[in-house]
């Protein structure tokens, strides 16, 4: 009996070496040979490398232990990390044979399958890293995580992975590149951050990590278990050169011009690896025809459009550049679309392009092991020009936009191993000839973690300067945030803005407004529990008061709001709330006079409620309704949102809004310079259909269709006579026996169809097809909607119809 229990003893030692907890880190196995990557883990090496195990939910119940059991194994060699995970299914929760949800779709795309990932701090800096993810289906899905929870999905590498699927689960098998990892070098040891995460959507929905943040604490990268036993790592330096060819046929016209024709580019994308910390990236004349359309908007408001950053060059590698609060580096200013020119009496429009052509950018990003990061972006766009028949019938070349060059450099140094920052950015751009823009940026920013990540504090303080070369203007915004959370599922969060009149960032950043002084407050409440039907519920009280320089309140809201989720994975949520008494600034759009005007607005009371059902079913919906009271009746905001599953390759998303407003109190366009308000109905359908199908991961079809049709009229015109006087009736500086325009309409429809083909990793064959119409001749005066009629105005105009293809191949 005695042997028997010595024996035992360095048994039970050896069980618990294999099976480390989050506090005690994972110890990584090197190997030699490499893997082979099958998905099946039967190598040798597999069999005595460390476990990592003992999962914990995020959700629905955050912070209780995975009731299904995960096992994930890290190996190594000179060149590639291997990591293998076992996704047990007990037969008990699945009812029987394991129930694994695979659906297979076009890669870094999310879906309601079972997935595992794993998230790697290879610098050890405790604020950045990098997500590698695949589902049961094999489908392939990376990001990067910044500023310690920032998640940002557009960055992709190339590595490989496999899956096999049984009755008792399945497994995921990892090989990732360390020259993708961007580690250091050396024979000496290195210890890394590491977590691991597995979602489940079958029978039993769950989403667990190795190392989950309790409730009432922050951060993330931060808090990573360590990755222990790296030593003698040779990463190669990232050497890849991806040249394309690209070819287009406009065979149809909706310009007045005929437009019809082949055009023809090709140009280069290419990455090199400096060193271990640091990579350039360059592209000269990059083409993005193989990205999805934006979706069409109708903007009535004072606010510009912001349209998300589609394009492969300006998205992977970007986290640098952020800066704390507003969006100082709005890519999408680089390459801007172009609309027609100004045409005097007689003048025709024979050609132009849509866009500003890039000649080239570049980037270079570095991570030192200092904790000091830096970015610096250069872009050049060359100048565009319309082809115009004068009335003396000469054709002239008229200049739509001036060659622009722009650059963006950003530092940030590391305070302490809790993601704590002070950063640097500056930014420029320069116009071109003797009215051109030139433009700049400066800010300072910082972040501040405490020792137990349960609040932190962010601050920033910018300048612009921007304008003509002979009379430019600059201005200062300085902003504070402050966030703690609490025990017992509290959170508390106070913000506070300060935007001089002048501040501009606009011409490199995005900012919906400047002249302001904003105080925000927040509380909220959760709870992690049952109650009944009632799983993870909660509320949030907010306030926010501003006004502008002037001392103008413009801003006075309040807003309640709550949500909970149920035991059958639906959601509820709803809110109500109301904007007190204002002097809008911005509605008569004076804002840039030397002394604005002022439209007194009334309170408007408003509310919405959501709900949605369980996401891992064949068929999915969510909807909301938002309802408001404005001065000429309601506004009543409807949107049906659905996900349809007829295979586990064809996913049909269908979104639908309706938008009918009674009578809000807007501003009419006119070209006096009295400002003319009067209660505008608008009644508004919008429709977007996708449909995709996955022949494997790497070859997939899909299908993109927006819908819009917009009716509005202005009633009871009212002109501006003092910021507390509107008068009835029309202004004395209109032209007499004139009316305004007091109807509106807009229509558009907009096709994509995309076919891409990863014929080799990296490698790409795109195909494409566009169409696009639209018009803004006037359907009715009733502001009223009628889909069918609509629907079929829109078949019959005139269209731009594109066919493109475009081939890129990776060499490394």
């Amino acid at each position: 009996m005695r042997i028997s229990f010595l024996l035992v003893i360095p048994l039970l030692a050896t069980l618990a070496q294999a099976r480390p907890s989050q506090d005690q880190g994972l110890q990584a196995l090197r190997i030699s040979g490499g893997i082979q990557v099958d998905g099946r883990l039967d190598e040798e090496a597999w069999s005595r490398a460390f476990v990592a195990t003992g999962f914990t939910q995020e959700w629905p119940m955050r912070g209780q232990p995975a009731r299904q059991r995960t096992e994930v194994k890290v190996l190594y060699d000179e060149h590639f990390l291997y990591v293998g995970a076992r996704m047990h299914h007990d037969p008990a929760l699945d009812g029987g044979p394991a129930k694994v949800v695979r659906r297979l779709h076009r890669r870094d795309q999310d879906s309601s399958s079972d997935w595992f990932g794993v998230a790697i701090d290879s610098n050890h800096d405790r604020r950045t890293a990098l997500v590698f993810e695949v589902n049961a289906a094999g489908v392939q899905k990376d990001q990067v995580i910044y500023n310690d929870n920032s998640f940002d999905s557009s960055w992709d590498g190339v590595w490989e992975s496999a899956t096999s699927v049984d009755d008792e689960g399945w497994t995921a098998e990892l090989k990732i590149p360390l020259s993708l990892l961007r580690c250091k070098p050396g024979e000496g040891p290195q210890t890394w951050g590491i977590n691991f995460s597995r979602t489940d959507q079958g029978v039993l929905r769950e989403s667990s990590r190795w190392m989950v943040v309790p409730r009432g604490e922050s951060g993330f990268v931060s808090r990573f278990p360590e990755l222990r036993g790296l030593e003698g790592l040779k990463p190669r330096p990232r050497e890849e050169y991806l040249p394309y060819l690209a070819t287009a046929r406009k065979f149809e016209t909706a310009r007045s011009y005929d437009d019809r024709r082949w055009d023809n580019r090709a140009g280069l994308d290419a990455r090199w690896g400096i060193n271990s910390h640091a990579q350039v990236d360059l592209s000269i004349r990059p083409d993005f025809g193989q990205v999805e359309v934006d979706q069409a908007v109708l903007n009535l408001s004072t606010v510009e459009t912001f349209f998300p950053e589609k394009r492969p060059f300006f998205l992977e590698g970007m986290d640098i550049f952020r800066v704390a609060g507003p969006d100082l580096f709005y890519s999408r200013r680089i390459g801007q679309g172009l609309s027609d020119p100004d045409l005097a009496a007689g003048e025709t429009l024979l050609d132009r392009p849509n866009a500003t052509d890039i000649t080239g950018a570049a980037k270079y990003t570095a991570k030192y092991a200092s904790g000091t990061n830096v970015g610096l972006l250069g872009a050049s766009v060359e100048p565009a020009r319309a082809t115009v028949l004068d009335a003396n019938g000469r054709q002239v070349h008229r200049e739509l936009a001036p060659l622009t060059h722009f650059g963006v450099l950003r530092v940030q140094q590391l305070m302490d191993d809790r993601g704590s920052y002070i950063g640097g950015f500056a930014s420029g751009m320069r116009q071109s000839g003797l009215t051109g823009r030139i433009a700049q940026i400066q800010a300072m920013d910082a972040v501040y973690n405490s020792e137990d990540r349960s609040r932190f504090l962010e601050t920033t303080l910018s300048r612009s300067q921007s304008g003509p070369k002979d009379s430019q203007e600059q201005g200062w915004r300085g902003r504070l945030r402050a966030h703690q959370d609490g025990p017992e599922g509290w959170s508390f969060e106070a913000q506070a803005i300060n935007a001089g009149r002048t501040y501009n960032p606009n011409d490199m950043g995005y900012l919906e407004r400047a002249d302001e002084q904003r105080l925000y407050g927040e509380v909220d409440r959760n709870w992690d529990s049952t109650w009944g039907l009632l799983r993870n519920w909660g509320w949030g009280l907010s306030h926010t008061v501003a006004r502008d320089q002037d001392g103008h309140t413009f801003m006075r809201n309040l807003n309640a709001r709550g949500q909970t989720s149920f035991t059958n994975f639906w959601g509820l949520w709803g809110g109500a709330g109301v904007d007190l008494p204002t002097e809008d600034d911005r509605e008569l759009r004076t804002y840039d006079d030397p002394i604005k005007k002022y439209l007194i607005r009334r309170s408007t009371p408003y509310m919405n409620l959501g709900f949605d059902t369980a996401g891992n079913r064949p068929w999915y919906l969510r909807f909301n309704i938002n309802r408001a009271q404005q001065e000429g009746g309601p506004s009543t905001d409807t949107s049906l949102f659905q996900i349809i599953h007829p295979t586990q390759a064809t996913e049909i998303q269908l979104s639908t809004s309706v938008t009918c407003d009674e009578g809000e109190l807007k501003w009419l366009d006119t070209p006096v310079a009295t400002p003319i308000v009067g209660l505008r109905q608008l009644s508004q359908f919008n429709q977007t259909l996708r449909v995709a199908y996955a022949f494997s991961p790497a070859l997939t079809v899909q299908f993109f269709s927006q819908w819009l049709a917009a009716n509005w009229n202005y009633r009871d015109l009212k002109h501006y006579r003092s910021d507390q006087t509107l008068d009835p009736g029309l202004p004395a500086d209109l032209p007499a026996g004139t009316t305004p325009q007091t109807a509106f309409s807009y229509r558009t429809w907009n096709m994509n169809l995309i076919t891409r083909w990863e014929f080799q990793p990296g490698s790409t064959l795109f195909l494409v097809y566009t169409h696009g119409a639209s018009t803004d001749a006037v359907i009715n005066e009733r502001a009223s909607l009628s889909p069918r009629p609509d629907l079929a105005i829109l078949r019959k105009l005139p269209s731009d119809d594109v066919i493109q293809a475009k081939i890129s191949w990776l060499f490394r």
